[in-house]
């Protein structure tokens, strides 16, 4: 399975209307969490191609300064795929009608998560680079940052920057011998969400022990990452 973690998190079981809708959208693989009353979603987010300007627009209207942002730290060859999980994830939580977290992280580039309530994107947290980004209330921090152990030089800021509304940019972090922590933005904003959900094994290099999760139903998504932490076959319904 390696290190990517992805999916939407409920507190809830989702209703079949809401789950009929991330079908026909992307096809899912819905699991409940051994023992904490959590329900995690797997979903076929197609990783979208760079430059494409249809996420793009699709993201904006939830979070502006924070697509900008994004838009003006990276580069022609980024993809966004975070920008598609937070469609998703807004999807996600209209349809169920209650908060959801959304996330996608792996080991070297990923590390988003989004915590989103039918009434709109509550808080956001990602990693460009070297750029931490936390989008709250309308309002955007950016956090340069350096690994010591690595030598980085620190990054330089682009000057558009200041043209976004509401961004504050913070001082340069020097981070410690250990680097930056294996999905720290999806820890961080799960520890708030739900704190059953440590037996995941997030941010470890063990994730998705076998029996942390059972498989429920899977619709238009033949296989998952998950798959193993629920000892589940290759395919279901």
């Amino acid at each position: 399975m390696g290190y990517r973690v992805q999916g939407v998190m409920v507190r809830a079981r989702p209703d079949a209307a809401g789950l009929t809708v991330l079908e026909r959208a992307y096809g899912y693989r819905l699991f409940e969490m051994a023992g904490c009353g959590l329900w995690l979603i797997d979903l076929g987010v197609p990783e979208p191609k760079a430059g494409d300007r249809a996420i793009i627009r699709a993201a904006r209207p939830l979070a502006s300064g924070y697509v900008d942002a994004l838009r003006v730290l990276g580069s022609d060859e980024e993809t966004f795929e975070q920008l598609a999980w937070l469609a998703a994830s807004a999807i996600a939580a209209k349809q169920f009608r209650q908060p959801v977290l959304g996330f996608v992280s792996d080991d070297a580039v990923l590390d988003f998560a989004v915590i989103v309530t039918p009434d709109g994107v509550g808080v956001i947290g990602d990693k460009l680079g070297q750029y931490l980004l936390r989008w709250e209330s309308g309002a955007l921090a950016i956090q340069p940052f350096t690994s010591g152990g690595d030598r980085q030089e620190p990054p330089i800021a682009p000057e558009e920057l200041a043209l976004i509304p509401a961004v504050t940019l913070l001082a340069t972090e020097t981070l410690g011998s250990g680097g930056y922590p294996l999905h720290g933005n999806v820890m961080a904003e799960m520890r708030g969400f739900a704190d059953g959900a440590a037996g995941l094994g997030i941010g470890t290099w063990d994730i998705g022990q076998v029996g942390s999760l059972r498989l429920v139903e899977a619709k238009g998504l033949d296989h998952s990452l998950w798959d193993r932490a629920a000892g589940a076959a290759a395919r279901t319904r």
